[in-house]
C-alpha cells in the first residue's frame, strides 16, 4: 500500500479535490530529465506553494509525519517512527513492528554508524560523500535489512528510512515514480542527489524558500520536494498506464 490510498483532502462544498490544471497536462508525466527546470520555472512557483499549503494545511494525515519522527531517538527505532510511517498510509505488521522495537545487534549497528555520518543537521543528500550512500554503505545495508522483514516493501522501507534520516533519504512511491518515469530506476538516492548537484540557481534554496503553513514543523528540503511531486502527480491523475 502507498500514499495513493490515503484519505484525500475533500472540498466541503464539492466533495472533491480541486486542482486547476491545463488539459494538456492531464495524465502527462513530467519525467526526471525535466523536473529540475519545471521546479525552477517562475510560473510554477505558486503551484508548488499551493501544493505545500494544501498538504500541510488540510486534513492529510501525512502532515503529522514530521511531528512523530521528531520525537523518536536517532540510534534506535521507536513507536514514534512507526506512527510517522503509518501517518503516510502504510502499515507495519505487528511482528515486524516488534522486531523494529526490540534490540538487534546488526540493525542497530548500522543505525549507529549511519548516525555518525549523518548526525550533523547540516548534512544533506547532495552534500555528503557519494560513498556514504553507496551500495556498500551502512545506510544501504540498513535499507536491505529492513526490506527482508515481512511487510516492508520499498515504499514502507523508504518512509522508515526517511523518518530516521530526513535530510538524506528521499521517500519513494509508485505515483512519484510514474510522474518522473523512474519505475525501473534502482538507484533512487543517487538519482535524486543529481538534482541538487552543481546547479545554479540552487534548487535547495528554491524549495526551502517556498512558504509552508505555520505549525508544519521542521520540514526538510527532501520532504518538501516529496510533497510537491506527490501532489503534482495527484493533480495530473497519473496512473499506471501513463506512458
Amino acid at each position: 500500500m502507498d500514499r495513493t490510498q490515503r484519505d484525500w483532502f475533500v472540498d466541503p462544498d464539492n466533495h472533491e479535490d480541486r486542482y486547476p490544471i491545463e488539459p494538456s497536462e492531464k495524465h502527462e508525466p513530467i519525467l526526471f530529465a525535466n523536473i529540475h527546470e519545471w521546479l525552477l520555472k517562475d510560473q510554477n512557483r505558486q503551484r508548488q506553494i499551493n501544493h505545500l499549503n494544501r498538504y500541510f494545511g488540510s486534513n492529510y494525515s501525512g502532515k503529522l509525519f514530521e511531528y512523530f519522527a521528531a520525537r523518536s531517538e536517532p540510534k534506535v527505532f521507536t513507536p514514534w517512527d512507526i506512527l510517522a510511517v503509518e501517518s503516510l498510509s502504510v502499515s507495519v505488521p505487528p511482528a515486524t513492528a516488534k522486531w523494529l522495537l526490540e534490540p538487534d545487534e546488526v540493525r542497530d549497528g548500522y543505525l549507529e554508524i549511519a548516525n555518525k555520518h549523518f548526525g550533523d543537521p547540516e548534512t544533506t543528500l547532495w552534500g555528503c560523500n557519494q560513498v556514504l550512500i553507496g551500495d556498500e554503505s551502512e545506510l544501504s545495508k540498513l535499507y536491505d535489512l529492513l526490506r527482508l522483514q515481512p511487510g516492508l516493501g520499498y515504499v514502507t522501507t523508504s518512509k522508515l528510512m526517511a523518518a530516521k534520516f530526513p535530510r538524506i533519504v528521499p521517500i519513494r512511491d509508485s505515483q512519484v515514480e510514474l510522474l518522473l518515469g523512474l519505475q525501473n530506476e534502482k538507484s533512487w538516492w543517487s538519482t535524486f542527489r543529481t538534482l541538487f548537484k552543481d546547479t545554479a540557481p540552487s534548487l535547495a534554496e528554491h524549495i526551502d524558500g517556498l512558504p509552508i503553513p505555520n505549525g508544519a514543523g521542521q520540514v526538510t528540503t527532501l520532504r518538501r520536494l516529496d510533497v510537491i511531486l506527490w501532489m503534482e502527480a495527484k493533480a495530473r491523475s497519473i496512473r499506471q498506464d501513463t506512458r
